[in-house]
């Protein structure tokens, strides 16, 4: 059926490629660069770390790239495609060849994860570099036209021309697996029984034996599909691709346990791909299983994908998985222990990652802490947590990643904190994509809009309120305390009331149903401690600092307005649709810390990622939903 003709492989011209080695050992890339040579290779460039090799893929389009697998720094050589890759500095007509000493099994397995065309081993001698480099450029050549249907989203161009080049230049095994997979995602199951059999006699592979427990399976052979893995995997124990299938049809057989062994056997092979990290952690949280939860959370800590932004989104995601854990039915003792062991794996994630990275986890690690204090009924310690986080980043929220605005949102909802959710909400309102866990969470918020109306009147209430303070303080009061009672540590209604309070002559001039437990200086504590001992956004700050004053040294002439604020009446939780061909704000376009910019060269092209486009592959972005609402916050999801 896919019979090869004798048409001869594209003749590689030497001189119009242009080839980028990437090696920490200059000496190494010297000494390659001078087996290149002699082949009449004209353009030939060094990176020895992982920027140069950025900067030197914005200026020239490489027709294949050379990278060690151990570059001695933050990146791997594997990680280093993938950023390449996810800034769209490669094409997909650039080959990649990767070169180790280290033949270990986790090195293999992560090189093969991004699809090299090759993997050299060192010592490399004349005649192999020349041999794998010429085998590279020609598949590239061969392979392109699929890769370009693809780009323009012709999955059906892509089949055909996949079946007429492998029919055209015989056999090829990625081209030949990527057929495979095309034929998957699109369906095309009858399409695809007779490229089975014809690969199954002519070419069997991994690959093809994965395909043929899938078409079992989508034919209703569950049981024969699982037999199939388990027979593949006792052969190729190291076949990953084969265990990940495995795992998702145990658990649709209901072996959890089984299901559970397989993931973790997987990740045990490839400590650095955190998906399968997460694979495991679920599947022990499903089983109660707390140290096989806290296992993949530490290997997922010292192995976070520092590349982009996916490495919060990751974090996030393993802190709900916690939470499934945390709050199932256990003692206070365990739970505290779990606590703790959360906060080491967070640790490990912190020196993991680059300096201009550690705000943002400190600043999630306290939002994670507000959470569990909100379902302990902990308000006050919630809220202080909550804006400790908050603090550095009260003057520019948007520089925040989404992810950790979508977990703070609910917590600023349940303490009624229209100010923050003001801001937060209008910049998320400004980006068009969303990672996956954000979406779940955004959808929980959207599942009542019973808090989105009720924060609607809280901030119609607070201005009003506000209004009466100068010149009707009881009346503003009165109003403050109806607000207090449904939102009682609101920083806006507890500044308000105590500023009403403190512009009375003397405390008997307060009516009795105004006053806080005894009619003396007691009234001051419940309403202070709402707003002490916590950082504020600056215009509160000072407007709490005037009030304490005029609290602890009364002033009978005191009339200064109260604090100039934003007019909550124009908050919208309901925004429009936002056009992303004119607002191209995306998850990945936030602005970096300021106090990053002094941070060390070698984190530049990471802190770069984050501004620059999205991943082109990465799955798990999706468009903003067209509506954003609020839902009660009474138990944090």
């Amino acid at each position: 059926m896919m019979t090869a003709s004798n048409k001869v492989p594209p003749k590689v011209d030497w001189e119009k490629n242009k080839i980028l080695i990437i090696d920490d050992q200059r000496s190494a890339s010297l000494m390659l660069k001078s087996l290149l040579t002699p082949l009449g290779i004209k353009h030939i460039d060094i990176a020895d770390t992982y920027d140069e090799a950025v900067r030197a893929c914005r200026k020239t389009h490489y027709s294949v790239l050379i990278t060690d697998y151990h570059l001695n720094q933050a990146l791997n050589g594997s990680e280093l495609i993938c950023l390449l890759r996810s800034k769209r500095l490669l094409s997909s007509a650039c080959g990649i060849m990767m070169i180790s000493g280290d033949h270990s099994t986790e090195v293999i397995l992560s090189t093969l994860s991004v699809q090299p065309d090759c993997f050299l081993t060192k010592p490399i001698t004349n005649t192999t570099l020349k041999q794998k480099l010429t085998q590279t450029l020609t598949d590239c050549v061969i392979r392109q036209p699929v890769y370009q249907a693809l780009e323009v989203h012709q999955p059906q161009r892509a089949i055909e021309l996949c079946k007429q080049q492998l029919t055209q230049f015989g056999h090829n095994q990625k081209l030949s697996d990527l057929l495979l997979d095309l034929l998957v995602e699109e369906q095309a199951w009858q399409q695809l029984k007779p490229i089975l059999a014809f690969l199954n006699a002519k070419h069997p592979s991994h690959k093809v034996t994965i395909i043929e427990a899938k078409l079992m399976h989508h034919d209703g052979y569950l049981e024969q599909a699982i037999q199939h893995l388990e027979a593949l995997i006792e052969r190729a124990p190291l076949c990953v691709e084969a265990l990940d299938t495995l795992v998702q049809y145990q658990q649709f057989n209901h072996q959890a346990f089984d299901a559970l062994n397989t993931a973790q056997r997987a990740f045990h092979l490839t400590p650095s791909a955190s998906h399968r990290a997460l694979i495991v952690a679920q599947q022990a949280a499903d089983l109660n299983k707390s140290d096989e939860l806290l296992s993949a959370g530490r290997v997922l800590a010292n192995h976070l994908p520092i590349i982009d932004i996916s490495w919060i989104v990751r974090f996030a995601e393993f802190n709900a998985i916690f939470e499934q854990l945390y709050f199932s039915p256990r003692t206070n003792q365990s739970r505290r222990q779990l606590l703790q062991e959360l906060k080491g794996i967070q640790q490990r994630a912190f020196s993991r990652l680059l300096p201009a990275q550690q705000p943002f986890l400190t600043t999630y690690g306290h939002i994670v802490r507000a959470r569990f204090y909100l379902s302990e009924n902990k308000p006050l310690k919630a809220k202080r947590r909550a804006l400790i986080g908050l603090s550095h980043y009260f003057d520019r929220v948007t520089k925040l990643p989404s992810v950790i605005l979508v977990e703070l949102l609910p917590i600023l909802i349940h303490l009624g904190e229209v100010l923050l959710i003001s801001e937060v909400h209008q910049t998320l309102s400004l980006r068009d994509r969303f990672d996956g866990h954000s979406l779940q969470r955004i959808d929980s918020l959207k599942s009542n809009a019973e808090a989105a109306s009720g924060i609607k009147t809280l901030a119609l209430q607070l201005s009003e309120a506000k209004a009466l303070i100068v010149n009707q303080p009881i009346d503003a009061m009165r109003l403050y305390n109806q607000i207090l009672s449904r939102y009682p540590y609101s920083s806006d209604a507890n500044l308000g009331y105590l500023d009403a309070y403190s512009r009375q002559v003397t405390p008997p001039n307060v009516p009795e149903e105004l006053q806080l437990d005894q009619p003396t200086q007691s009234y001051s504590r419940q309403r202070r401690q709402a707003i002490s001992v916590m950082p504020l956004p600056a215009d509160y700050e000072a407007w709490r600092s005037r009030i304490f004053n005029q609290l602890d040294n009364p002033s009978p002439h005191f009339n200064e307005p109260p604090a100039a604020t934003p007019s909550f009446l124009a908050i919208d939780l309901t925004p429009a649709y936002v056009d992303s061909a004119e607002n191209h704000y995306s998850d990945e376009r936030y602005s970096q810390d300021d106090s990053s910019q002094e941070s060390a060269s070698q984190n530049s092209c990471v802190e770069n990622s984050y501004s620059e486009n999205r991943a082109a592959d990465n799955d798990s972005n999706s468009s903003r939903p067209d509506v954003i609402e609020l839902a009660p916050t009474n138990h944090i999801q």
